[in-house]
């Protein structure tokens, strides 16, 4: 199956786990290769919405590229690193690419929509954006690892705990602190 398939049983994919049908948690595909196409999409997003966003200014450079790459790439591990820890200490049953191949293509989704979005609109969507995120991580956790309804929850809620505080704490370790004065 070439990349642009397995994007398409994706989307497909999603929306049988939105609309709870039966067959959504099969159409990702969940090898090392399937995780590879997810977080492709998920960086293809990423440089369209650089280069957008940079149309009303100039291109930025490839070390500007470059930079941002790496700072989207935050958000990729933060949403690993819940899964790992959610996997672990639940003692769930699932390899940890079930539910990251489908959560990054959940974040690439939601660049994709979002861009359009906030081109028209400004920031007004981020919290809306943020809501569907939490929705499909939670759907994913009942419908993928076979979660309870009150741990999917508490999962998608440290998802985008963690998705907000990232950039937050990002941003308190890049700027100096302020002198005693």
């Amino acid at each position: 199956m070439n990349a642009f398939e397995e994007l398409k049983q994706a989307a497909i994919g999603w929306l049988d786990i939105i609309a709870n049908r039966p067959d959504g948690p099969e159409r990702f595909n969940r090898s090392g290769r399937g995780l590879a196409n997810a977080a492709g999409f998920y960086f293809a997003m990423v440089l369209l919405t650089m280069l957008v966003q940079a149309v009303s200014t100039s291109l930025p450079g490839y070390d500007r590229i470059l930079m941002g790459l790496l700072v989207n790439a935050l958000p990729l591990l933060g949403v690993g690193l819940v899964i790992l820890a959610t996997i672990r200490l639940l003692r769930v049953a699932i390899p940890v690419n079930a539910l990251l191949v489908p959560a990054t293509y959940a974040l690439g989704f939601l660049l994709l929509i979002g861009l359009p979005l906030s081109l028209f609109f400004g920031d007004i969507f981020a919290n809306a954006m943020l809501g569907a995120l939490g929705y499909m991580l939670y759907r994913a956790a009942r419908e993928i690892a076979k979660l309870g309804i009150g741990v999917s929850i508490a999962f998608a809620v440290l998802e985008i705990a963690v998705l907000v505080a990232l950039p937050i704490g990002l941003y308190m370790l890049t700027m100096p602190a302020i002198p005693a004065g």
